[in-house]
């Protein structure tokens, strides 16, 4: 049994090894796994805050208010502008200084405007003596307009028309051409 046992050994050890060799499991090369894809974390952008605006206000439209012009204080001019004066005179009745004081007043209530004084006579006389006692009586009722109430001279003009423009004619009542006119410019 010797030489089968040395023959058995003989083969038996490079069959082992050739079996061993054969039976066991060679490694394989595994190429490792592709390493996971990772997807790169979102960014999260916290999102803005929603402001909310308050609701408007609700329109309170104000009750108009009504709005009060003071009036200017404006003197009419008088309606009766005439002056009458006595026959062959130049002084002023003082019936008539209460027509003048309302002209004056007129006047300083308005400081921007003038006043023209045109003087007349009657028919009687010539017509130069005429010319010249209207003169006299614009005169008289323009110094009562500016020593009595301090008018400025400067806003009066006194002419005279003598017996040229007649209110009435030579039938009528003389006394009503006997007069001084007050024209408000």
């Amino acid at each position: 049994m010797n030489k089968l046992t040395s023959s058995v050994k003989t083969l038996a050890i490079p069959g082992m090894l050739l079996l061993g060799a054969c039976c066991t499991v060679q490694p394989v090369a595994v190429k490792p796994a592709p390493a996971p894809v990772v997807a790169p974390k979102p960014v999260v952008v916290p999102p803005k805050p929603v402001v909310v605006a308050p609701p408007p206000a609700p329109v309170v439209v104000p009750k108009p208010v009504p709005v009060v012009v003071p009036k200017p204080v404006v003197v009419v001019p008088p309606s009766y502008n005439d002056i009458f004066f006595d026959f062959d005179k130049a002084d002023i009745r003082t019936s008539e200084t209460v027509q003048l004081d309302k002209i004056a007043a007129w006047m300083k209530a308005n400081p921007n405007k003038t006043i023209a004084i045109e003087a007349h006579s009657d028919m009687k006389g010539s017509n130069a003596y005429n010319i010249a006692l209207g003169q006299r009586r614009a005169n008289a009722a323009k110094e009562y307009f500016v020593k009595q109430h301090g008018v400025d001279a400067s806003r009066i003009k006194a002419v005279s028309y003598g017996k040229e423009k007649p209110f009435v004619g030579e039938t009528g009542d003389q006394s009503l051409n006997r007069r001084v006119h007050v024209v408000f410019e």
